[in-house]
């Protein structure tokens, strides 16, 4: 993900250019994401770092304490992560843009 400046008149901290189609058709690829320095709720999308890697992803945690980050694009799924209780993940903020459905699969 490429970082873009924050033009003055906006409430983000921070913007960020798309760099796949994974959380499509809600974000595609090319379009510019804004992001405010918040934790995410479930159901909302964030950003997110885990394993060395920064992923935007729509969080949920599970009854068991499971945080699960997932795709949008759900021919992407192979791209949600599962992160255990007691295993780090570090939320970088919350993507501003209207809630989206959890899946159902």
């Amino acid at each position: 993900m490429e970082q873009l400046i924050v033009p003055k008149d906006n409430p983000a901290q921070a913007a960020f250019c798309m760099d796949g189609d994974y959380m499509a058709p809600y974000i595609p690829q090319g379009a510019v994401v804004m992001v405010e320095w918040e934790l995410p709720e479930t159901g909302q999308c964030g950003l997110f770092r885990a394993d060395g890697q920064i992923l935007v992803r729509q969080y949920c945690e599970d009854s068991f304490g499971n945080i699960h980050l997932l795709v949008l694009n759900r021919a992407r799924r192979e791209l949600d992560v599962t992160i255990p209780p007691g295993q780090a993940v570090e939320c970088l903020g919350r993507l501003m843009m209207e809630n989206v459905p959890l899946p159902l699969d």
